[in-house]
């Protein structure tokens, strides 16, 4: 390389002769201090090395763009922005290395904004969300700090509205909380955790938009903040919008603050854009920018507040659940309204997997049973009615209805049909796992409803529903009720119905729940439903709470005596059934035979240990 100047930073003279000029004793280089005047004496067209702060580059990168000088840089303690603009090797060697080893100076683009050059970002909007955009590397306490900090003021955030053309004539009109414009993804901690980098440079700048439309949204947004991570994800969080163009003009509804690099400033209108070609640079670990004669503008703006929304949101204080327009869920509500009418399809498979429940219960068969559930409709209308309660739609709660009822009807008509053809009057063991239901079960209600209407507002996973309706089990209950018809038998049929019956409240209420924070209804909309719904499960509960005590206690007991010995006798295969005397069925295992005697005397320790009398029922084995 021929011989090159090094500008070097006089304030800290000694490190330069210390850890710089030493590295450099073997290259052809005049050394100069830095001032203002002394790069104006540089010719045109020299090769220029400079090791300096980020503050001199404001000034000195102007003037190597109009000397046309090729430019090398120096990592220096207070170099960031610069380091990171033009992919600057931390380590000296390596970057002078990257210098010398460059077989021509390579055109690099610059950023700027309203005439300032930008070697970091430009920052809009609320100054304590986004003053982290102008920053290149946070560490994880100070991301905490400002994650407590925005905790504190979530009340007081406010989208302003915003109009953002580009070069080619796209305008974005949306509320925004900040919008962030670097050159790179790569620049700060900040772009490039929400944005997968490109592997290529381009002419063009990138134009980030933070549009939360719920404090949910900006919750979600700050914890993503803190375990932050290079995004490898070509999909944008639904808060997020992203621009990419050679040009980008923003304007508002009148001034407008915003920064360059930290620096505060104001203006009516906020234009950023990249002078393509314009610093030729030294450094061989700068990629090449792509050949395409033509800049392809991205413009990713889908989920970002617009029309009406717009209006709904700037300058008033975010919902805690973002309230989606029925542009943004028509497609939900109209798969929701065909599900819940009563069709030819929808009767023919209540008959048939009521059948096949049925035949699966009498076999005492699980995989006939689980058959039975994936063929059975009913999930549809109650999902489709649990909007219905939800927006207080009577068109749909009435629809829904009029289907779930005649599908119970046909559950347990056939199903007590069945039962009287079939010469079987005994309570197996998937009978009788349908005859107490307890609060587990309205549990398992409970995380179904979720999971169904989160699969039902979501096209690309209602695949899962079948999932769904295996777990939450509906048509079963209901044979089993059907059974009990058939058997005369009100026990049976009680205990199976109250089990659809929390099934049907449980999933109401949690998919109820689930579309209101889905934004399917405003909260003043849906208060009234979501509080019927949980006054329903509310008095489904109490004989659940019952079945679950005695459960409890059941297994209890159960805990206590499976593997106690007595007298060198062992219990295994505890059972318990509570009644007016607690009933225990129990193999007794010894060496030899058992009398009488000690059987009774087994029992009496029983219920000295349990403190309370009993009924054993034992079998003795004998282990030799």
């Amino acid at each position: 390389m021929a011989q090159c100047t090094i500008l070097y930073d006089s304030e800290q003279l000694e490190l330069f002769e210390r850890d710089v000029k030493p590295l450099l004793q073997e290259y052809s280089c005049q050394f100069m201090a830095y001032s203002e005047q002394n790069a104006l004496t540089l010719m045109a067209h020299e090769r220029v090395l400079v090791w300096l702060g980020d503050d001199a580059f404001y000034d000195l990168l102007p003037v190597a763009v109009q000397q046309q000088w090729q430019v090398g840089f120096l990592p220096h303690p207070n170099m960031s922005k610069v380091r990171r603009s033009f992919l600057v090797a931390k380590k000296m060697k390596e970057a002078i290395t990257n210098i010398f080893s460059a077989k021509e100076a390579i055109e690099s683009d610059l950023l700027y904004c309203n005439d300032q050059l930008v070697l970091s970002s430009v920052m809009l909007g609320h100054p304590e969300a986004m003053k982290t955009a102008s920053r290149l590397d946070e560490g994880f306490w100070s991301k905490l700090k400002h994650l407590m900090t925005m905790t504190s003021r979530l009340s007081k955030m406010r989208l302003q509205s915003y109009q953002l053309e580009t070069f080619k004539q796209h305008t974005v009109r949306t509320a925004a909380l900040g919008i962030t414009v670097v050159y790179r993804i790569e620049n700060s901690d900040f772009t490039r955790c929400l944005v997968k980098k490109e592997l290529q440079d381009e002419s063009s700048l990138n134009g980030l938009i933070l549009a939360p439309r719920s404090i949910i949204d900006i919750v979600y947004f700050l914890f993503n903040r803190l375990f932050s991570r290079e995004s490898l994800s070509e999909s944008l969080p639904n808060y997020l919008g992203h621009i990419k163009a050679q040009e980008i003009t923003i304007s508002g509804n009148g001034t407008l603050d915003y920064s360059v690099d930290g620096r505060a400033l104001s203006a009516e209108t906020v234009q950023v854009c990249v002078h393509e070609n314009a610093l030729l640079i030294l450094n061989s670990n700068v990629p090449k920018k792509s050949s395409s004669q033509e800049l392809k503008e991205v413009v990713r703006v889908s989920s970002l507040p617009k029309g009406q929304v717009v209006r709904e949101l700037v300058d008033r204080p975010l919902p805690w659940v973002h309230h989606s327009d029925l542009e943004e869920v028509k497609e939900t509500f109209v798969t929701l309204s065909e599900n819940a009418q009563c069709t030819q399809a929808y009767l023919v498979l209540m008959v048939l997997s009521t059948l096949l429940a049925t035949v699966g219960l009498f076999a005492n068969s699980a995989p006939v049973i689980i058959g039975a559930m994936i063929l059975a409709p009913l999930m549809a209308p109650i999902v489709s009615l649990s909007m219905g309660v939800l927006r207080q739609n009577t068109e749909f709660v009435m629809t829904s209805l009029k289907t779930l009822v005649t599908g119970i009807g046909l559950a347990i008509l056939f199903g007590t049909l069945l039962s009287l053809l079939v010469p079987l009057h005994t309570i197996n063991s998937e009978i009788g796992a349908r005859l107490s239901p307890t609060l587990l079960d309205l549990g398992v209600a409970i995380i179904s409803g979720i999971a169904a209407a989160y699969a039902s507002a979501r096209s690309e996973i209602a695949k899962s529903l079948a999932g769904v309706a295996i777990a939450v089990a509906l048509v079963p209950p209901l044979a089993v009720a059907g059974i009990g018809l058939g058997w005369w038998d009100w026990g049976v049929f009680s205990g199976a119905f109250l089990l659809f019956i929390t099934n049907l409240a449980g999933i109401v209420l949690a998919a109820a729940a689930t579309f209101f924070v889905m934004g399917f209804s405003p909260f003043h909309v849906a208060k009234k439903g979501i509080m019927v719904s949980l006054l329903f499960v509310a008095m489904v509960s109490f004989p659940l709470v019952f079945s679950y005590n005695k459960m409890v206690k059941e297994q209890g007991v159960v805990y206590v005596l499976e593997g106690w010995k007595v007298d060198g006798i062992e219990v295994r295969n505890v059972k318990v059934r509570n009644g007016d005397v607690l009933y225990i069925s129990a193999k007794l295992i010894s060496d030899r035979p058992l009398e009488a005697m000690q059987i009774d005397k087994v029992k009496q320790k029983m219920e000295a240990l349990l403190d309370k009398p009993i009924q054993l029922e034992a079998v003795s084995a004998v282990v030799r």
